[in-house]
């Protein structure tokens, strides 16, 4: 080995501790950004179905008939009704 490798290897068997917990604090910073993002895709998800499940249930309940109106329209389809008297 010339002398410049050995020189190297040296300065990183020195400074090896540093290293390996930079190593470490690395690994564990992409851990946990891969966990957020995961989690912020999947209730980005979670959400986008729920909207579209409400908006299909609130269609739906918007288009059954309403009971709820105490007023009877009655039609003159044959003119019966008719209070003018001819």
């Amino acid at each position: 080995m010339s002398q410049e490798k050995v020189n190297q290897y040296k300065e990183q068997k020195a400074n090896r501790k540093e290293l390996m917990a930079q190593e470490k604090r690395k690994k564990a910073r992409t851990k946990l950004i891969a966990i957020v993002v995961t989690v912020i895709v999947a209730v980005g998800a979670a959400g986008a179905i729920g909207l579209t499940i409400r908006n299909e249930y609130k269609a739906y309940i918007d288009s059954l008939p309403s009971y709820s109106t105490t007023s009877f329209v009655l039609t003159d389809e044959a003119g019966v009704l008719n209070t003018d008297a001819e």
